[in-house]
C-alpha cells in the first residue's frame, strides 16, 4: 500500500479522535439520521464517518471556566499551605514539584486552567487533579524508602485529608 494512502487514514483516525476529545460522543439513542457517505481512505476501501453530537453542558462550562473568580480566601487556605509544603521540601523532584504546584494553582484559580482538562475530567477535574497531585507526591515518597519523617509524609496526610473532603479516594500510606 502506497504510504500516503496510510498517512491520509492516521489524518483521518487522528480527526476523529479529535473530535471525540473535543466534547462529543456517538449518537445512539437518537432517531436514526441519514448515512453520511463513507470517506475514501485508500483506493477501494472506505471508512464511515460517525455522526457525533455535543456533550451536554460542555460548551457552557468552557465559556464559563475562565471568566471564574479564584477561590475565595477560606476556602483556599488549606490548598495554599499545601502549596507552600510542597515549595519548601527539598525532597520533591523538580519537575513533580512544579506539576503538583501548577495543579493546586489550577484548582485555586479556576480561570487559568486549560480547557483539556474539562473536557477529559468534566465537572471532577479539581479532585481529579487534586488526586493527581497527591499520586505524584506518594511516587516521590515512595521512591525515597517512605521515611515518615521525610517532608513528603506530612503532605501526603494533607492531600488525602483534601482528597477526603472532596469525596475522593484517599491513599492507604497516608492513613
Amino acid at each position: 500500500m502506497p504510504a500516503h494512502h496510510v498517512s491520509r487514514r492516521a489524518v483521518v483516525l487522528a480527526l476523529m479522535g479529535i473530535l471525540l476529545l473535543a466534547g462529543c460522543t456517538a449518537r445512539s439513542s437518537q432517531p436514526a439520521a441519514p448515512t453520511p457517505s463513507p470517506t475514501p481512505i485508500a483506493r477501494g476501501t472506505t471508512v464511515p464517518m460517525p455522526t457525533l453530537t455535543p456533550i451536554p453542558g460542555i460548551r457552557a462550562t468552557l465559556t464559563a471556566l475562565p471568566q471564574q473568580p479564584p477561590m475565595p480566601a477560606s476556602e483556599a487556605r488549606d490548598y495554599l499551605e499545601l502549596r507552600a509544603a510542597v515549595e519548601r521540601c527539598p525532597a520533591y523532584n523538580e519537575n513533580r514539584r512544579t506539576a503538583i504546584l501548577r495543579q493546586i494553582d489550577y484548582v485555586v484559580q479556576p480561570a487559568s486552567l486549560p480547557s483539556d482538562f474539562l473536557l477529559i475530567y468534566g465537572s471532577e477535574w479539581p479532585g481529579r487533579l487534586i488526586y493527581g497531585s497527591a499520586y505524584l507526591s506518594a511516587l516521590e515518597w515512595k521512591l525515597a524508602g517512605r521515611d515518615r519523617a521525610s517532608c513528603l509524609y506530612p503532605i501526603g496526610v494533607a492531600f488525602n485529608a483534601l482528597l477526603r473532603r472532596m469525596g475522593q479516594q484517599t491513599f492507604s500510606e497516608y492513613e
